[in-house]
């Protein structure tokens, strides 16, 4: 692991409009109140969260503030890395689209009904970011000035989820409304990147300094992970945070 020195993102996304209804008033054949004395209840768990992406990935019925999860927008993501060997760059991405996470898989998920805490294992077999960018800085010692479309593609990414949730009562419901939200990056198959534009139309330097990120793509990922984390927390707990506060708690958790 490199040393770091300093390392920010910051991620804008698209606001949706106010929720038509405050909840959802009626629960979706698809979700089932588990019970956590039951044998299933794991595999029960499973199923609800992966409904989020599955039947949810267009968005959610009276909730307008929740848009497809597939294409994901976000507005613009500033970047700035500066590790002691590899990068000393600063990015600003725009128009982002990200492509894949309706394909998400959660492998595992477990409720703590004692501690409110929900934890999740989730698997996404193929991520891709598009963007306009503007780059200046470091990396792999090339010298970066350029500005352009960029296309970031991650393959076999693999997120441990914790979700720290807190109990809320209204309309005689209850609610686990998002609290905290941490999510890590426990393993990625594959990172590939391509830039345009990064030698001021130099195709050649361009396409050779692409040739090096995507030689080199372990130890580029190894230095982006903390803001690619930081950007893919982002998007969950934004979504995350508006389905909770949206479905009541004993459409999927029946001891509630």
């Amino acid at each position: 692991m490199y040393g770091r020195k300093h390392s920010y993102i910051f991620v804008t996304t698209l606001i949706g409009l106010v929720a038509a209804s405050k909840f959802l008033e009626e629960k979706p054949d698809f979700i089932t109140p588990c019970k956590s004395a039951n044998s299933d209840f794991k595999q029960c768990v499973v199923k609800n969260f992966q409904a989020f992406f599955v039947e949810f990935k267009d968005g959610v019925p009276g909730l307008k503030s929740v848009g497809p999860v597939d294409p994901f927008h976000i507005k613009r993501i500033s970047l700035t890395e500066n590790t002691s060997s590899i990068i000393s760059i600063n990015i600003g991405f725009t128009k982002v689209e990200l492509r894949g996470l309706r394909n998400t898989i959660v492998d595992d998920a477990d409720f703590d009904q004692t501690k409110l805490v929900t934890k999740m294992t989730l698997s996404v077999p193929e991520l891709i970011m598009t963007s306009d960018y503007q780059m200046k800085g470091r990396i792999l010692a090339l010298a970066l000035d350029g500005s352009g479309k960029a296309e970031n593609k991650f393959k076999n990414l693999k997120f441990n989820l914790i979700c720290k949730l807190k109990l809320r009562e209204e309309n005689g419901f209850k609610f686990t409304d998002l609290d905290k939200l941490r999510v890590e990056v426990a393993d990625v198959g594959l990172y590939q990147s391509h830039w345009e534009n990064l030698f001021n139309g130099q195709k050649d330097l361009e396409d050779s300094a692409n040739a090096v990120f995507n030689d080199n793509w372990k130890e580029l990922f190894t230095a982006f992970r903390p803001s690619f984390t930081a950007t893919v927390q982002k998007v969950l707990e934004d979504r995350f945070k508006k389905i909770f506060a949206y479905i009541p708690a004993s459409y999927y958790f029946g001891d509630l």
